[in-house]
């Protein structure tokens, strides 16, 4: 047997916390800081009808897609209805075509479209305008 022997149990002490620092004298607590309000006064660009009307007559014409000046004047809702519902009339002269009478109404549906969607983009463009001069 070895000559060494472990340490008696001593039961922890409690906890005691650190001793308070001073503060130095004259001790000044922090104040808060003052809530600063920034407004921002944004402006919405002025909206021409003369893009409008190029934005609905140039993809329109090219590749089908009415409503683009509508959603470039801000009615958005708007430009998407003339989008998807002019896809769903065609869809339905495209079917039409089987019994012929859509070779008729496709054509036709197509300038109405043509001369419809850009004077409503334009009145909506210049709507746009006024609003916010």
């Amino acid at each position: 047997m070895s000559q060494y022997q472990p340490p008696a149990y001593q039961p922890p002490q409690g906890y005691q916390p650190p001793p308070p620092q001073q503060q130095p004298y004259p001790y000044y607590p922090p104040q808060p800081q003052p809530v600063q309000h920034v407004v921002h006064h944004y402006q919405r660009t002025q909206k021409s009808s003369g893009t409008a009307v190029l934005l609905e007559i140039l993809p329109g014409f090219f590749f089908q897609t009415f409503g683009i000046g509508h959603i470039y004047a801000g009615r958005v809702g708007t430009g998407l209805l003339f989008m998807f519902g002019y896809w769903f009339v065609q869809f339905i002269n495209l079917l039409l075509c089987f019994l012929l009478i859509g070779f008729l109404t496709l054509p036709l549906c197509f300038i109405l479209a043509m001369v419809i969607s850009p004077i409503v983009a334009s009145n909506a463009a210049s709507r746009h305008a006024a609003a916010y001069r």
